[in-house]
């Protein structure tokens, strides 16, 4: 019975060990692949998706995430929408605005 038990333990030692290796070969492949990146091809990464499914991406005021067009929380102020990406954030913005 013990016999077993250390094989059992054994190849979950095994299992957990080839996945922690695996993430981190993969972070180091990545970060290869940023570092030997053109430059150029690295600024579009990091530029915003436009013009998706949801509709074009706009930037939340308040803690500068992207968010769809097709949000429920917008405001109109000044003649200008605003989007947000929760109601916290929309509160956050109209109380900051008064």
């Amino acid at each position: 019975m013990r016999a077993l038990l250390e094989v059992v333990l054994t190849i979950i030692a095994i299992v957990i060990a080839r996945a922690i290796l695996t993430s981190v070969m993969r972070g180091f492949v990545n970060a290869g692949r940023a570092a030997s990146a053109p430059p150029q091809a690295a600024a579009q990464n990091a530029a915003p998706q436009q013009n998706i499914r949801a509709g074009e991406l706009h930037k939340d005021p308040v803690c500068g995430t992207y968010v769809a067009e097709s949000t429920p929380f917008r405001r109109q102020a000044s003649g200008q929408t605003f989007y947000y990406c929760s109601s916290d954030c929309k509160e956050k913005h109209a109380v900051l605005a008064r």
